[in-house]
């Protein structure tokens, strides 16, 4: 069983990678899944035995990377609210190849959707709390959307520091932003 378990690692880890590396060239529907297999060294049978289309594995891979960012973040015993953000941004960075082409291919939502996950957005909710949490998790997503268009410039600090500086003096005067001068 642990042999079958290495095999299937292996072919999700080429076809992963392979795609990664094509889509920096090519778009998604230039790519047939032959070629991809080929590139890949995967037959098409491991291809179609861990997934319906090139597009689950792009969505598979971003969830697997949140979850393994998750357990990183409550695992460490220095983790803290205020720095999630600047841990989450670390992540984005250390994979930014793999992020990149998930906004090249508008396969963001699933990013999104784990951050929606993430600070327990449930249909359970008042509209109030549900409407903030939405408003957070996309604002987040917003901010790295933005930061990987240009180019990651700044360190995964910087960007924390951009944030909590919009968190307490942008939003702070809000309402000065809209009040029209006559």
């Amino acid at each position: 069983m642990k042999t079958s378990y290495k095999k299937e690692s292996y072919v999700e880890k080429e076809l992963v990678e392979t795609l990664i590396r094509l889509l920096q060239n090519q778009e998604m529907d230039e790519i047939s899944i032959r070629d991809l297999c080929h590139e890949a060294g995967v037959g098409r049978a491991s291809f179609y035995r861990h997934y319906q289309n090139k597009e689950e594995i792009l969505e598979r891979h971003a969830t697997s990377l949140m979850k393994q960012w998750e357990k990183e973040f409550e695992s460490n015993p220095n983790s803290r609210p205020w720095n999630v953000f600047e841990s989450l941004f670390t992540h984005i960075k250390n994979h930014q190849s793999f992020y990149k082409i998930l906004y090249k291919t508008n396969r963001d939502m699933v990013l999104r959707t784990s951050l929606r996950q993430k600070i327990g957005l449930a249909t359970e909710l008042t509209n109030e709390e549900a409407y903030q949490k939405v408003f957070f998790a996309d604002g987040i997503c917003g901010w790295i959307e933005e930061w990987i268009e240009r180019d990651m410039k700044e360190s995964p600090k910087e960007l924390n520091q951009l944030l909590q500086h919009y968190f307490t003096d942008i939003l702070s005067h809000l309402g000065e932003l809209y009040i029209k001068k006559t």
